[in-house]
C-alpha cells in the first residue's frame, strides 16, 4: 500500500499505519464473514388431498414419453424436468404408490420404495420421507477444487430431510440444521397396470454413498452421481454460513445451537475426522476438505468426515467442554456397545480458536486451567450456583478424550494473538452478549469476594470469560495450558503472507511464534493468510497427514 505524503493530510504515515493494522484486527475477529449462499430454489406443491388420485398433467406425461424413448444412460436430463415438475405439482411426501399421471389419453402409475427409512440410510432412498428434491445442476459449485463425481445413467440430486426437530430429537448430538443427502435418480419403465391400462414406471432413487452403479434389466449401469453438491448443501446453506456473526455476538440467544453433525451416517469400518472452525466462523470454511475426502477413494474408503458448529462467543474452556460432551453423545448413539474400534482413532482438525478447542480434548488439565480463573475449588466458592458448580468444573478440570487419535492445527494461536489487545477490538468485544447465567455470575464475583478470582482477569471487561479475550496473550489460559503435554501425535499448518523471516512471519491475525508448537511431527507453512483452509496446499497437507495416519493402523 502506498505511503499517505500529501501535506494536506491530517494524519501521519504511522498514524493511518496504525489505523490500518487497527481495522484489519477488528474485521478480521469481529464483523469478517462471509456471504450467506442460497439453496437453490425449486417450487413444491401442495399435499394431495386424496392419496393415489390421478393427476392430469399434460407436460408430465409428455416427460415421462420422452423418458421412454430415450436409452437409460442418455435420459439424465429429461428425467431431471421430470422430477422437477412432479415435485411443483406434489410434495416429495406425496411420492407413493399410487401415484397416478395422465395426459387424457395415457395414464401413467408411479411406483416407489416404501420400507422404512434406517437410521443410517439404505441402498434406495424412499422419496416420501424427505421435504424437498434440489438438482446437481442448480449448485454453484465453482469454489471446490475438484469434484466428487462421476458419469453414467439416472439424474443426480441432492435430497433435504428438512425436519429439524426430528433430528434432534432422534440424535441429541446434532445442532438445529438440516441434512441434505446424495441421490441418484432413474425411472425404470415395465407392463401396464390396472383397468385403465396405465404404464408402470418405478422412480428408483438410489444413495450414491452406497452405491455408485446399479443392476438394470440384468445389466450393470454405471451412475451418474455427485457427492459435491450435498457437500455444498449442508455446508453452504444460509443455516450454517449464518452462524458465525450471530454466534459471536449474540451466544445468548445460541447457547444450545450446538452440536457434531455428519453428511453421511455413522460408518463402522471408517476413522471420524471431526473438523472444528473457529471465531466468528462456521462449518462451511471446511468445504473442500470435506469435499476431498469425498473425491478421493483411498480417503472415502478410510474416512468420513463430521462437523461442529458452536456459537463462537463463548469462552474457549466452555465450548470445548461442548465439542468433548457432543463426541461423546455422538459415540454413544452410534457405537453404545463400542463395538467400532476405529472410533479411537479420531482425527481432530481445528482452525484458529478452534484448534484450542481441539487441543482442550488431548491434554489433561491438572489443576492448572481452574487456577487460572479462580483461587480455590469450583466447588468452595459460594456465589457460584450449585446447579452452575458441574458445568463449570467439567469445563476447568478434565482428563485426554479416549477416542482422538491424531489432532492437525490450522493457523492456531497457541499463545494468543495480539490484535485481541487492540483497543477497538477490546470495545468490540462488549458487544459479544454472554448466556445470562454467565452474565449473573460475572455480576455475582465482581460485587462478592474478588480474592478467590484470578487477579489477572480483572483487566478484562466481564472477568475475560469472552472468548476475543480469551486470545490475549496475557490472559491465563495461555500459562495453563502451555505446559500441559498433549497426549495423541498432532501436526501444524500455518499460514505466512512471506512478510519477515520465519520467526517474525504472520498470517495476518497469528505471528509464527504463536502458531509454531514444539514436538509436532509436522509442520507445514502456507503462502496465505488466517482463513488458509482454502488454500490448495493446506488441503493437500491435510490429505498427506490422513494418509500417514491411515498407514499407521
Amino acid at each position: 500500500m502506498s505511503t499517505i505524503t500529501s501535506p494536506h493530510t491530517l494524519l501521519s504515515s504511522g498514524a493511518v499505519s496504525r489505523w490500518i493494522t487497527i481495522l484489519w484486527g477488528a474485521v478480521c475477529l469481529i464483523l469478517a464473514g462471509c456471504a450467506a449462499p442460497q439453496l437453490p430454489q425449486v417450487a413444491v406443491g401442495r399435499p394431495l388431498h386424496v392419496p393415489g388420485q390421478m393427476l392430469k398433467d399434460v407436460a408430465l406425461s409428455a416427460d415421462l414419453q420422452r423418458i421412454r424413448s430415450l436409452p437409460l444412460e442418455e435420459a439424465g436430463p429429461a428425467t431431471e424436468q421430470f422430477l422437477l415438475h412432479l415435485q411443483k405439482r406434489v410434495p416429495l411426501h406425496d411420492w407413493k404408490t399410487p401415484l397416478r399421471i395422465s395426459n387424457g389419453s395415457q395414464a401413467w402409475r408411479m411406483e416407489f420404495d416404501l420400507r422404512p427409512l434406517a437410521a443410517q440410510g439404505k441402498p434406495e432412498w424412499s422419496p416420501s420421507f424427505f421435504d424437498r428434491l434440489f438438482p446437481v445442476s442448480k449448485f454453484d459449485l465453482r469454489d471446490f477444487q475438484r469434484s466428487a463425481s462421476g458419469s453414467g445413467a439416472g439424474a443426480p440430486v441432492v435430497l433435504g430431510f428438512e425436519n429439524v426437530e426430528a433430528l434432534r430429537r432422534e440424535r441429541n448430538y446434532r445442532p438445529g440444521n438440516a441434512l441434505y443427502l446424495p441421490a441418484t435418480v432413474f425411472l425404470e419403465f415395465g407392463g401396464v397396470s390396472g383397468a385403465d391400462g396405465a404404464g408402470v414406471v418405478r422412480v428408483r432413487m438410489l444413495n450414491t454413498f452406497e452405491k455408485q452403479e446399479c443392476r438394470v434389466a440384468g445389466r450393470r449401469v454405471p451412475l451418474a452421481w455427485n457427492l459435491t453438491a450435498a457437500v455444498e448443501a449442508n455446508l453452504g446453506n444460509d443455516y450454517v454460513q449464518a452462524n458465525g456473526l450471530r454466534g459471536l455476538l449474540r451466544a445468548d440467544q445460541h447457547v444450545h445451537d450446538v452440536g457434531l453433525f455428519g453428511i453421511e451416517g455413522f460408518q463402522k469400518g471408517k476413522i471420524p475426522v471431526v473438523f472444528v472452525h473457529g471465531l466468528n466462523s462456521g462449518p462451511g470454511i471446511w468445504k473442500n476438505e470435506v469435499n476431498e475426502i469425498y473425491a478421493r477413494p483411498e480417503l472415502r474408503s478410510r474416512y468420513f468426515p463430521l462437523l461442529f458448529l458452536y456459537p463462537t462467543g463463548l469462552s474457549v474452556p466452555a465450548s470445548a467442554a461442548r465439542l468433548r460432551a457432543a463426541i461423546q453423545q455422538y459415540r454413544d448413539y452410534s457405537d453404545p456397545k463400542r463395538q467400532s474400534p476405529l472410533m479411537d482413532r479420531m482425527v481432530l482438525v481445528g482452525h484458529s480458536m478452534g484448534g484450542l478447542l481441539s487441543r482442550l480434548q488431548v491434554i489433561d488439565s491438572g489443576d492448572d486451567l481452574w487456577k487460572a480463573f479462580f483461587t480455590r475449588p469450583v466447588a468452595q466458592i459460594p456465589w457460584i450456583p450449585r446447579s452452575e458448580k458441574k458445568e463449570i468444573e467439567e469445563s476447568l478440570k478434565f482428563r485426554p478424550l479416549p477416542s482422538v487419535g491424531r489432532v492437525v492445527f490450522v493457523a492456531v494461536p497457541h499463545q494468543g494473538s495480539q490484535m485481541a489487545d487492540l483497543g477497538v477490538v477490546r470495545l468490540a468485544v462488549r458487544l459479544i452478549r454472554l448466556p445470562v447465567a454467565t452474565a449473573d455470575l460475572v455480576a455475582s464475583a465482581l460485587t462478592e469476594d474478588l480474592s478467590l478470582l484470578n487477579p489477572a482477569l480483572l483487566k478484562y471487561h466481564g472477568l475475560g470469560l469472552r472468548s476475543v479475550d480469551m486470545l490475549s496473550p496475557g490472559h491465563p489460559y495461555f500459562a495453563a495450558i502451555h505446559g500441559r503435554p498433549i497426549a495423541v501425535p498432532y501436526h501444524s499448518i500455518i499460514g505466512d503472507r512471506g512478510k519477515g523471516k520465519l520467526w517474525e512471519g504472520s498470517d495476518g491475525v497469528v505471528p509464527y511464534w504463536s502458531a509454531h508448537l514444539e514436538g509436532a511431527e509436522s509442520e507445514r507453512l502456507v503462502p496465505c493468510g488466517h482463513s488458509c483452509t482454502h488454500h490448495p496446499e493446506a488441503v493437500e497437507e491435510l490429505v498427506r497427514i490422513l494418509g500417514e495416519h491411515a498407514r499407521s493402523l
